[in-house]
């Protein structure tokens, strides 16, 4: 297992390296290397959400890190590498409920995910079936998705900046972690810890999982709304000559001077 993940890694870093050469942009390694490092602080998320590791892999530190975590850490952000590098140039074009279903097949690859590790013994959970009778696995895939949206509209953000200016995402990304997984996610795993209560989780799994439907909400909106700025929210120009035809068409004439 470690050994093709490790293949996949130098596959998938050894892609984003020509197409961050080809689009003369560092963005695609940045974030595929930035996702990679924020997997060793699985164990974290782990406790909170009871995700079991199988004892026969190989760990990083004593029995809490294990390296698929870290080999793994670039499928977070694949789904939003691949729809920026797709969708760069014609995302004005899908509109506010194509992006939600984007960001519904993005769910889909996620719950995948989830459910092929469980399947394959990489993983398991202490509780398969959360309160109200939903998935463990469709909870966790809601996040990663959240968090991949998120991803994605910074990448659009940063699109087209200098060196040192993209390699404010770092940061970023490591802070959407703990918003994602121990903001957007305390609601629930609050109070499945700290209660047990049945009725108070399910409670708290509703808040969880409303905000992060809001969440995405508000990361689509911004995301289509920044490709009709002149500056991104960065401070930096938008030079991408798709988006500047973009705006051209939504502009309105001047009306000639007499």
């Amino acid at each position: 297992m470690e050994i093709i993940l490790f293949l996949l890694a130098a596959i998938v870093i050894i892609l984003c390296v020509f197409a961050g050469l080809s689009a003369q942009s560092p963005l695609f390694v940045c974030v595929a290397v930035t996702a990679m490092v924020t997997g060793l602080f699985s164990p974290l998320w782990h406790w909170m959400y009871g995700i079991v590791y199988a004892s026969e892999l190989v760990y990083l530190v004593g029995r809490t890190l294990p390296l698929v975590a870290f080999l793994g850490g670039w499928v977070m952000v694949l789904p939003a590498i691949v729809i920026f590098a797709t969708l760069r140039r014609r995302l004005v074009d899908i509109g506010y409920l194509g992006m939600w279903g984007v960001a519904g097949i993005v769910f889909l690859f996620f719950w995948s995910i989830e459910g092929l590790g469980a399947q394959f013994g990489i993983w398991s959970y202490d509780n398969e079936v959360t309160a109200l009778g939903v998935p463990v696995t469709l909870y966790l895939a809601l996040l990663h998705t959240l968090c991949a949206v998120i991803v994605l509209r910074m990448m659009f953000e940063y699109w087209r900046v200098s060196v040192g200016t993209t390699l404010q995402i770092i940061p970023i990304i490591f802070g959407l972690q703990i918003f994602c997984y121990a903001v957007i996610g305390s609601p629930f795993y609050a109070m499945s810890l700290l209660t047990g209560a049945s009725g108070l989780t399910a409670f708290g799994l509703i808040c969880s999982i409303l905000l992060i439907l809001w969440g995405i909400h508000i990361a689509i909106t911004s995301l289509l709304q920044i490709q009709f700025n002149t500056t991104n929210t960065a401070g930096m120009p938008i030079i991408d000559l798709a988006v500047l035809e973009e705006l051209t068409r939504y502009q309105q004439p001047k009306p000639p001077h007499e």
